[in-house]
């Protein structure tokens, strides 16, 4: 990520939305670009897409995923998404949504800078609860839906996740995720001894 062009971004896009918000002075926004940049740093307000996947596939009923592309892009979003596009996000009908206390706010665009951008917007107002999903659609994409099978020099820890992502993207796909056939070794037969000839008779 660019940060110096993501801070940039996101203080103008801080002063804008600021000065159409209903109620609010535009002096409420008052973030400096040290203060961005530390709140951006805080892997707290972050969900990876492997914590994402584990809580859909758990059934957690603690957050919300909130896909904020335009709505003609909500196409094949997240399971269990609802699309708030970005430019309807203070209006009457979605602005309770990210001031509550109840449930966890998973915001997602198709990379971390426009998600990014709303977060901090509500992180200055002081609503509470709202999270980014780390490298937004394009991460989960890749590495939840697509997971791709780890080298075969890469250690123990590389084939566990690649299972447990595997193992996920079945859930979200319904197609079974293995590795390309050409790792897999044919079997050899297995050689069964020959029976040795009972000697002698009966007598």
């Amino acid at each position: 990520m660019n940060t110096r062009l993501t801070l940039s971004t996101i203080i103008l896009a801080l002063g804008t939305v600021a000065a159409m918000l209903p109620g609010k002075e535009n002096d409420s926004v008052m973030l400096n670009e040290r203060q961005v940049l530390q709140e951006m740093l805080l892997d707290a307000n972050y969900f990876s897409v492997d914590e994402l996947a584990h809580l859909l596939i758990s059934g957690d009923p603690s957050i919300q995923l909130i896909d904020i592309r335009p709505a003609a892009d909500f196409k094949e979003p997240i399971r269990g998404a609802i699309n708030v596009p970005f430019d309807s996000i203070f209006t009457d009908n979605f602005a309770y949504l990210f001031d509550q206390g109840v449930m966890k706010n998973i915001l997602y665009s198709d990379d971390d800078h426009t998600a990014a951008q709303l977060w901090m917007i509500t992180t200055q107002l002081g609503y509470q609860n709202n999270y980014l999903l780390k490298g937004g659609l394009t991460e989960w994409k890749s590495s939840i839906l697509d997971p791709k099978y780890p080298e075969s020099t890469a250690p123990k820890e590389a084939f566990d996740l690649y299972q447990r992502r595997a193992a996920a993207s079945q859930y979200f796909t319904g197609a079974r995720a293995l590795p390309p056939t050409d790792l897999f070794k044919p079997l050899s037969p297995i050689k069964r001894k020959k029976k040795k000839k009972v000697e002698g008779g009966c007598s």
